[in-house]
């Protein structure tokens, strides 16, 4: 699948509109007027997942009114948890647990009363805690009590299935990004847009390691109707969870087969790449629906030259969108046939060529924080929950960026105290959100330094089409973000 690529002429149009309609809005909001609200109604039964629950088809599984437990592997118990810690809002969170095995679960809820065609967002928070020391539990003395073991391979995401049917592994169905909370609540969020009058939305669960304990808790979960909000782009469905496999010396990827691998599963393992389960088939004479590989088997994922073995970036003009180029077959020239004079031929006809289509292009306003550091910058964007890491390249207008998933919550430490000693003068810890994702994603920290300024909340304008993002930032410029993880940034008033 051929990735199409917004020209900066596109996003200067699509700012100039936009930013227009921005400044319009806050006009109305100084002058007093009530701008229009999204309608915040839980359209779920018992978003809280409180009491009572009821059995799910063993005596120690259950499930809080209003929903339903499938399970995909393992056999995990189910029942409400009352410790204060792992919850959140309310009197209990949803505790799923099984020691020594991998399980995967998905909670579910199918909602009716919807419009075709209107937009609902899901977000729901989640909590894992793993360990595999049963003599302490693995217990520290501070905040949250446990530090978990991370083998677990633990990973959470939230799914809408627009047309309300109830299986999880269903292509249908449209995922959040993935998150591994170990020992901290994370918020997941997904958009999407009801193809009928109801929509089912899962609380997934899976890993790729049974330690002695696994935890995963779940707890405020709302479905509203959304109005403006982007809609999520699909994600392959989750299968048996795969560990992806390294970039080799030539710039390839090649994953070796591993018990229980699939095409979706593998593909999903490489999302990042932009490879899909059609890409992967048509480079390795596959079908799309192949149900069986053999262990051992050695699939491409990107051919030789694809990827930077030193950085593990896509190298420009390789990677998915390459590989996935259709084999170009000669058209043979039809003989030309007489007219019925001597020499009068009908000239040949060119085959009609199907022009492809251009992915639609999603904008609103978004919610926004901003923080400059030494080497970079970082911006959230409150619609995916997602924080972007920008560091420099050559000069500050354009460099390579990363796409975290925002993991903390209030009530959480703002900054590390340990760290404050280490703090050069004029320099700051950055905090928050910005401070969780600097101290916890490897690299981040030692990539950006410190943050210069304060963080800076404002409202973006978020302009997305297939893998390119556009939204302008609160010191005057507008920034693009390609597929690819290279970002470029140029002047609001250049834009306009």
């Amino acid at each position: 699948m051929v990735k199409e690529r917004i020209t900066m002429a596109k996003a200067r149009i699509w700012l100039s509109v936009g930013l227009a309609a921005l400044v319009a809005l806050g006009a109305l909001l100084s002058a007093g007027q009530p701008a229009h609200a999204q309608d915040t109604t839980n359209l779920l039964v018992n978003g809280g997942l409180e009491n009572p629950y009821y059995g799910q088809g063993a005596p120690t599984r259950t499930a809080p009114n209003g929903w339903s437990l499938w399970v995909g592997a393992g056999a995990p118990e189910a029942f409400p948890h009352t410790d204060k810690v792992q919850v959140l809002d309310g009197e209990v969170s949803w505790n799923i647990k099984q020691g020594y095995a991998v399980f995967t679960v998905a909670g579910y809820q199918r909602v009716s009363g919807l419009t075709p065609g209107e937009s609902v967002k899901l977000t729901a928070y989640g909590w894992v805690y793993t360990c595999n020391d049963t003599t302490t539990s693995c217990i520290i003395p501070d905040f949250p009590y446990r530090r978990s073991d991370t083998a677990a391979g633990a990973s959470l995401k939230v799914g809408i299935d627009p047309t309300g049917g109830t299986d999880p592994l269903s292509p249908n169905v449209v995922w959040s990004g993935s998150a591994a909370p170990y020992d901290q609540w994370a918020e997941l969020t997904v958009t999407v847009q009801a193809r009928g009058d109801s929509v089912t939305v899962f609380l997934y669960a899976t890993q790729s390691a049974g330690l002695a304990l696994n935890n995963v808790y779940w707890d405020k979960v709302s479905l509203v109707r959304a109005t403006g909000g982007a809609v999520t782009r699909p994600a392959p469905a989750e299968v048996p969870f795969v560990t992806p496999q390294g970039v080799r010396p030539d710039g390839s990827i090649i994953h070796v087969v591993q018990s229980g691998d699939t095409l979706s599963s593998i593909a999903y393992a490489y999302f990042e790449y932009g490879v899909t389960i059609e890409s992967i088939a048509a480079l390795n004479n596959l079908k799309p629906n192949a149900r069986f590989l053999q262990i051992g088997q050695e699939l491409v994922i990107l051919p030789p030259g694809s990827v930077d073995p030193v950085t593990g970036k896509i190298i420009s003009g390789g990677g998915a969108a390459a590989a996935a180029q259709p084999t170009l077959v000669p058209t043979p020239v039809p003989t030309p046939t007489p007219l019925g004079g001597e020499g009068e031929t009908t000239p040949p006809q060119p085959a009609p060529q199907a022009t492809p289509a251009e992915p639609p292009v999603t904008y609103g306003a978004v919610q926004a924080e901003f923080v400059p550091l030494e080497r970079g910058a970082m911006f959230w964007l409150q619609d995916t929950n997602q924080i972007f890491v920008l560091t420099y390249g050559v000069d500050d207008l354009s460099g390579t960026y990363k796409a975290y998933q925002n993991t903390w919550m209030e009530g959480m430490p703002e900054i590390d105290p340990n760290l404050e000693a280490q703090v050069p003068a004029g320099f700051s810890q950055p905090t928050r959100r910005f401070g969780q994702a600097w101290r916890t994603y490897a690299g981040v920290k030692d990539a950006l330094g410190w943050a210069i300024d304060r963080t800076t909340p404002y409202t973006a304008l978020v302009v997305r089409q297939g893998g390119t993002i556009v939204f302008n930032g609160p010191e005057g410029r507008v920034y693009q973000f390609d597929a690819e993880g290279n970002w470029q940034a140029f002047s609001l008033i250049e834009a306009q």
